[in-house]
C-alpha cells in the first residue's frame, strides 16, 4: 500500500510538472518577454558566418518545439531575409558540408517583430505672439501594457534636428516661435523595458505670420457721426 502511495504521488507529481512546461511552452510571446530577441518590421536576422567547411541550418516555428518543421532558405548563407522573419521562434544548427556528416543539436531563437508606427502632425499656421498646438496622431498596435509609445518632438533646417527639450508628448504648442517658415519633426517609437525601439518620424512646415503694425489714421480720414446739438 505504502509503495502504491508513494507512485502514486510521483506520477500526480509528473504530471503537473509536465503540464506546467507544457502551459511555458506554449505562451505566446510579447515584446517584454525575458530573452526575446526584438526587430522592427524591416529588419533582418543576421548571423555570424558559419565556421569554414560549414552550414548553418535554420527552421522556424510558431511556437516553442523540439521538432520545427519550417524550412528556412538564407540569404548570402546566413540572414534571414525580411519576408521570412516574424514572431516567433528560430532553431539554428549547424552541419559539415562532408558527405554523411550529422547535424549539430538546435539552438532556439525566440523572436518577435515590433509592428510598424504611421504618426502624423495635423499642422496649424498661426500668428506668432498666439501659438498653437501642433496636434500628433499615432496608433499602438502593439499591447501598451507590453510596448508603450514614447515621443520627441525636433525642429528641422537644412536636413539637421535639433531636439526641443521637455516636446516629450503627442501634441506640441510651440513656445518663443519666430517668423517665417517653420519644420516640425515628430518621432515616434516604443518603450520596453526601459529601452525605445523602432522609431518612425513625420514633418510638417508651418508658416508663422508676424503681429500687423499698429494702423494710424488721420482725422480726416475716419470723423465721427455725432453731431453737436444745443438743448
Amino acid at each position: 500500500m505504502k509503495n502504491f502511495f508513494t507512485k502514486t504521488v510521483l506520477i500526480i507529481a509528473t504530471i503537473v510538472l509536465f503540464g506546467s512546461f507544457l502551459t511555458a511552452s506554449a505562451q505566446t510571446l510579447a515584446p517584454n518577454t525575458a530573452g526575446v530577441n526584438l526587430f522592427c518590421s524591416d529588419g533582418e536576422l543576421t548571423l555570424p558566418a558559419a565556421t569554414a567547411g560549414t552550414d548553418w541550418i535554420v527552421k522556424y516555428s510558431a511556437t516553442s518545439t523540439t521538432t520545427p518543421s519550417t524550412g528556412i532558405t538564407l540569404t548570402g548563407g546566413n540572414k534571414v531575409a525580411n519576408a521570412d522573419l516574424k514572431t516567433g521562434y528560430y532553431y539554428l544548427s549547424s552541419k559539415s558540408t562532408t558527405p554523411g556528416s550529422c547535424e549539430s543539436e538546435m539552438q532556439e531563437i525566440p523572436v518577435y517583430v515590433l509592428k510598424a508606427l504611421a504618426p502624423g502632425i495635423n499642422p496649424a499656421d498661426f500668428c506668432v505672439e498666439s501659438p498653437l498646438a501642433q496636434v500628433g496622431s499615432v496608433t499602438n498596435p502593439e499591447d501598451p501594457t507590453k510596448a508603450a509609445l514614447v515621443y520627441q518632438w525636433y525642429t528641422v533646417a537644412g536636413g539637421a534636428e535639433t531636439i526641443i527639450a521637455g516636446a516629450n508628448t503627442l501634441s506640441y504648442t510651440p513656445t518663443a516661435p519666430t517668423v517665417g517658415s517653420i519644420t516640425y519633426r515628430l518621432k515616434v517609437g516604443y518603450e520596453i523595458n526601459g529601452s525605445k525601439y523602432c522609431p518612425q518620424i513625420v514633418d510638417k512646415t508651418i508658416t508663422v505670420t508676424a503681429k500687423p503694425t499698429k494702423p494710424t489714421i488721420s482725422i480726416g480720414t475716419a470723423q465721427g457721426t455725432a453731431t453737436a446739438v444745443t438743448f
